[in-house]
């Protein structure tokens, strides 16, 4: 069960995974970063393969995490500014 503890992810906007019950820090960050289109920054489509842990693009995830990690790196822009136009970076506190 999620609570208000120090190891709870928090986002740079003020999101934090306490505030949602079933939203996580990924869920929170594909939201804000990945466009309609699906298309990644490296300019290729990335959505979630019908087989389990998979990706479009071909990888093949050992682990929810790992696919959670891959859609972070590849919809994740290189000055972290979010569709909303506000920075959105994972800190821990």
């Amino acid at each position: 069960m999620k609570g208000n503890s120090v190891a709870d992810a928090r986002c740079s906007c003020g999101f934090t995974e306490a505030e949602g019950v079933d939203v996580t820090i990924d869920d929170h960050l594909l939201e804000v970063f990945a466009p309609d289109d699906d298309k990644g920054t490296d300019g290729r489509y990335h959505l979630e393969g019908e087989l389990g842990l998979t990706c479009v693009c071909g990888l093949a995830a050992a682990t929810a995490a790992e696919l959670d990690g891959h859609f972070r790196q590849v919809f994740t822009p290189a000055d972290h500014i979010g569709r909303d136009g506000r920075r959105h970076e994972e800190a821990r506190g």
